[in-house]
C-alpha cells in the first residue's frame, strides 16, 4: 500500500484544541452563521465536493480507519493540491461524526450562497423554492431529489433553514454541490418569479386541482411548505397554481419530501 502522505498533516488529540474546537463550532447554526462555513464527512460526500469544485477549506482525517484505497487516494490528491488538514484522534473523530461507521475522512467548506439577481431563468426551467422545512433530514431528502429530477436552483426562504446542517449535508448524499443555492425572502422570491414569468406553483391539501390534471407551464418554480403548517397565506396568494396530492384511506396528509418528490417528477415528465 502507498505511504499516506497526509500524515504530515498535525495530530490533534485534546478536546480544548482550538482546531477541534472550530470544527466542532460548525455543528451548530450559529457557528456556521457566523463563520460562513459547514463540515462534511465521508468518502462520497468529499468527492462530489470535488468533483463539483466546491470551496474546500480543509480537511481532517482519522487515518486508523481510513482504510478504503479511493479514500486514500483522495486524500492524497487534497494534500498535493496543497489543502491544509489535521489528524484527529479516533475518539475525536467518533465525536465529530454522524456515520454510524464513520471513513475516516472529512472536510471543511465554505457556504456557496448565489445573489437572487444573478440566478438565470432558462425557457424550460424547474426550480424549487423552500419556505420552511424543519427536519433535516427531510431537507437534505428534498435537495437529493430535486437534482434527480432536474432542478437547476433552490431557493430557501427561511433565515432559519439551513442546507448546510450536518444533518442535512448527509441527507443530500452529496446532491447539494451541484445545486444554486439562493437565500431570499418571500417578498423577494415572488418579486424576482413575477419579473422573470416564473411559474409559482403552490401544493396545499385545499388546492383547486389535482398535481396530474394541471398543464404546468415552464419556466416553474415549485413551492413547499413547512411540514406541520404548510405553506403561509403570503405564498399561497402569490402562487399562480396550488395544486393537491389526491389521498386515500383515512390518511390527509404525506411527508413534506415525499410531497415534493411526486410534484417534482411530475413537473418534470412535462418539461420533457
Amino acid at each position: 500500500m502507498e505511504v499516506m502522505h497526509e500524515n504530515k498533516y498535525a495530530v490533534v488529540s485534546y478536546s480544548r484544541d482550538p482546531r477541534f474546537l472550530t470544527l466542532r463550532s460548525l455543528q451548530t447554526f450559529q457557528g456556521r452563521s457566523r463563520t460562513g462555513l459547514y463540515i462534511i464527512e465521508g468518502i462520497r460526500h468529499l468527492a462530489r465536493a470535488v468533483e463539483n469544485d466546491a470551496p474546500i477549506e480543509s480537511v481532517f482525517l482519522d487515518s486508523s480507519v481510513l482504510s478504503n484505497p479511493f479514500g486514500q487516494k483522495l486524500a492524497r490528491r487534497l494534500r498535493k493540491r496543497g489543502v491544509p488538514g489535521i489528524r484527529l484522534s479516533h475518539q475525536l473523530y467518533r465525536d465529530l461524526t454522524l456515520a454510524a461507521e464513520p471513513q475516516g475522512i472529512g472536510a471543511v467548506l465554505r457556504q456557496n450562497w448565489m445573489p437572487l439577481s444573478n440566478l438565470e431563468v432558462e425557457p424550460k426551467s424547474l426550480s424549487l423554492a423552500v419556505e420552511s422545512i424543519e427536519s433535516p433530514g427531510n431537507l437534505g431528502t428534498i435537495i437529493r431529489t430535486a437534482e434527480a429530477a432536474g432542478v437547476t436552483a433552490i431557493l430557501i426562504l427561511s433565515p432559519d433553514c439551513d442546507p448546510y446542517d450536518p444533518a442535512t449535508v448527509r441527507a443530500t448524499m452529496g446532491s447539494l454541490f451541484s445545486q444554486k443555492l439562493v437565500r431570499c425572502s418571500p417578498r423577494e422570491f415572488t418579486d424576482w418569479a413575477k419579473t422573470r414569468g416564473v411559474a409559482i406553483v403552490g401544493s396545499s391539501p385545499t388546492g383547486l386541482m389535482d398535481y396530474k390534471a394541471l398543464h404546468y407551464r415552464f419556466p416553474a418554480i415549485l413551492v413547499i411548505g413547512s411540514e406541520k403548517r404548510g405553506l403561509s397565506d403570503q405564498l399561497l396568494e402569490a402562487a399562480d397554481f396550488v395544486v393537491r396530492i389526491t389521498m386515500h384511506g383515512g390518511c390527509d396528509s404525506i411527508n413534506a419530501a415525499v410531497a415534493a418528490g411526486v410534484l417534482l417528477f411530475e413537473m418534470a415528465s412535462q418539461r420533457r
